[in-house]
């Protein structure tokens, strides 16, 4: 199995960072699907003709992109709208994802982040940072982490951040945690 931290998004992403040669059989899950960089890669995964399961918040217009690249890419796309700061939201998806699907490739792209300074910044705020970029990562990766292995071939990217290198101003938590995913990917490819 590939596991690959991603520190900055270009073209070719897929491609170079991952460097799959054999056919992709089963579904790509993204996480932060709904726009940026999460739907760059839902665009060029279905380019590749591989089958999505895409993730987002609620009533972020999942359905509408999985049935523009169905009928753009003749793929098979399906979404699960949740917030992934809670464990019990990312357990069920990942239950409601291995019930119904075969699995080869995770791209956890879900992340937040901001410019407070951190005396001022608010428990929840630091908290759910944390739960997102690091806990929700972490989690799903290891409930899909079966499945993953059950495959020949299959791909963990994980997506971080320039920040992940070094300090900066006005951002505390947001860099440490994308220096975890970092730190996480590095020592799961152990």
């Amino acid at each position: 199995m590939t596991i690959k931290n991603v520190t900055t998004a270009g073209s070719g992403v897929l491609g170079s960072q991952i460097g799959f040669q054999t056919a992709f059989q089963g579904y790509a899950v993204i996480t932060g699907a709904s726009m940026g960089l999460g739907k760059a890669f839902a665009i060029e995964c279905a380019k590749r003709n591989m089958n999505l399961i895409l993730i987002s918040l609620p009533d972020e217009n999942l359905n509408e992109l999985c049935g523009k690249l169905e009928l753009a890419h003749g793929i098979k796309a399906h979404y699960y709208e949740t917030d992934l700061t809670t464990p019990e939201a990312v357990e069920e998806l990942a239950q409601w994802i291995n019930e119904k699907f075969s699995v080869q490739m995770i791209i956890n792209n879900a992340g937040i982040g901001g410019s407070r300074i951190f005396s001022d910044t608010s428990v929840d705020y630091l908290e759910n940072i944390i739960l997102l970029n690091i806990s929700a990562m972490v989690f799903l990766t290891r409930l899909l982490l079966p499945e993953l292995k059950r495959h020949p071939s299959a791909f963990i990217l994980n997506v971080s951040s320039l920040a992940a290198l070094s300090p900066l101003p006005f951002k505390t938590v947001y860099p440490a945690s994308k220096a975890f995913i970092h730190h996480f990917s590095q020592g799961a490819q152990s």
